[in-house]
């Protein structure tokens, strides 16, 4: 089906912390500035949209492409970590829109990576050039994010996940005993609870507490202010062993999808952790594996540095929907 969305188009990016908008007023135009409202102070999506474009001046929307932390079920995702139900026809009705798209977060990241210029990517050990074949995008911030990008004869298919939600063992006593102070002696966590940025405190109080130390409570940013200032060895601990985790997580998850087109790391916590990503030792936590090494080896690993790479995947989306698979019939709002 031929399939457009008529400018001005909205594009947002909808995280269980903030929502964040900006407009493309044009086919061709740049992005405007970006606003960002928290979702909790919003009672739905159509009223922060709303917000949004009232508080940019930008003229009435036509369009509107939204990705969103959440498994999307055709046109309605309710979100993981926030209190909004988005149905798209909904907000098409609310907002007066002549068509609009909703996409799960980590499928608009994932579609996002063609769009991207080397400009926006930091590569995390050698330089290899990405062979042909799955792309994933990893993502820990909120929640944790991850999404897969399929080509097929030139055009994109991003392929939506909750692999953030599988359960994250445990691989020696030691930490065996971390995760018996975060509450689990026999079940492992799922890799969320320790990789997302709110469980960053309670990994912190764990690492202390496996070394029989009782530390104050902490917040994620002192946390990672104080390991980037090396003034906390618990915390310089904790932030090592989150990006080693971090690493093994991006081996698993290269190897479900078959990720030979690279692995990218995006997410809200580890562009501010760069200067404590150390290069040589997560490629050697990506590349340890007892069958695949010799692959994990040829996967390239890639950090995010655009700033709001998603809504950058998205106006891409907009100005040439028939270069991405999507079930549009399915899933478009009108």
């Amino acid at each position: 089906m031929s399939v457009e969305f008529p400018y001005p188009v909205l594009v947002s990016d909808i995280g269980g912390t903030n929502a964040r908008f900006a407009l493309v007023e044009a086919a061709g135009a740049p992005l405007s500035a970006v606003i960002r409202l928290p979702t909790a102070g919003h009672a739905s999506f159509a009223a922060a949209a709303d917000a949004a474009v009232a508080a940019g001046g930008w003229p009435r929307p036509r369009s509107l492409l939204a990705g969103a932390a959440g498994a999307v079920t055709d046109r309605q995702v309710t979100l993981t970590n926030a209190d909004w139900t988005i149905n798209g026809p909904d907000v098409a009705a609310a907002l007066g829109l002549d068509q609009g798209l909703l996409l799960n977060d980590f499928e608009t990241l994932a579609l996002s990576v063609p769009a991207f210029t080397d400009a926006h990517l930091l590569t995390i050990g050698p330089d290899l050039p990405p062979a042909p074949g799955a792309r994933v995008v990893i993502g820990p911030g909120t929640g944790l994010g991850v999404g897969a990008l399929a080509e097929i004869e030139g055009r994109f298919l991003p392929l939506a996940s909750e692999g953030g939600h599988i359960g994250f063992p445990a691989e020696s006593e030691y930490e065996q005993l971390i995760w018996s102070h975060l509450g689990y002696s026999i079940d492992p966590p799922e890799a969320e609870t320790l990789l997302a940025g709110p469980g960053l405190p309670a990994f912190y109080q764990a690492v202390a507490r496996a070394q029989t130390i009782w530390p104050g409570e902490l917040t994620p940013a002192e946390i990672v202010t104080r390991a980037l200032a090396k003034s906390d060895p618990i915390a310089v601990d904790t932030v090592d062993r989150l990006l080693d985790h971090i690493a093994r997580f991006c081996s698993d998850m290269a190897l479900t999808f078959l990720a030979t087109g690279g692995v990218y790391l995006a997410g809200g916590i580890l562009p501010r952790l760069r200067p404590l990503i150390d290069p040589k030792d997560f490629r050697l936590m990506f590349e340890r594996n007892e069958t695949h090494s010799d692959l994990l080896s040829t996967i390239p690993t890639r950090l995010i540095i655009a700033e709001e790479p998603a809504l950058i995947g998205l106006a891409a989306l907009a100005a040439n929907p028939a270069r991405y698979m999507l079930d549009y019939r399915r899933r478009l709002w009108r």
